[in-house]
């Protein structure tokens, strides 16, 4: 995201352990809990900084487009602009589905009953996510970093 020349980015981010989810009602469902909500802020709080930064650059240029040609061809108003930018950034999150019977264990859980089982929950959300193509579609004009949060998070968080 910080790449410089920035350019136009289809991004998937991989939630492992799932942001949303039933309140805990005993200390094993805590501990479990705990670990989702633990891993999974510091991505979201990553990505609304991305938002915020491009969201200015857009501004920039929209700014930079309403001066007079005069204007913008002056060295240090040309220094100016170039803090703006026209990409876009689409980022699109995956969701680690919550499996059955899985505890605050799970993050060492390497069987390969385990492994498989993770493997193919997450290979059917990729599917289901590659099929909906929520990057495609109407943008505001500003928004240089738009986030596709998966149905699952809105879903759970609207409960």
């Amino acid at each position: 995201m910080d790449d410089d020349p920035r350019r136009d980015s289809l991004i998937f981010t991989i939630h492992l352990w799932n942001p949303v989810g039933a309140e805990p009602s005993t200390m094993a469902e805590v501990l479990n809990r705990q670990k989702d909500v633990q891993s999974s802020s510091r991505i979201a709080s990553q990505i609304t900084r991305h938002q915020q930064s491009h969201r200015l650059r857009h501004v920039i240029n929209e700014l930079a487009a309403r001066l007079p040609e005069a204007e913008r061809d002056r060295s240090e108003v040309r220094e100016l602009m170039s803090y703006g930018c026209q990409t876009r950034m689409h980022v699109v999150q995956l969701l680690a589905p919550q499996l059955d019977h899985e505890d605050h264990t799970k993050d060492v859980d390497f069987s390969p009953a385990g492994i498989q089982q993770r493997w193919d929950a997450g290979y059917a959300h990729t599917k289901a996510v590659l099929a909906r193509e929520p990057w495609v579609g109407q943008l505001d004009p500003l928004s240089g970093v738009i986030l596709h949060e998966a149905e699952e998070f809105r879903a759970l968080a609207a409960e």
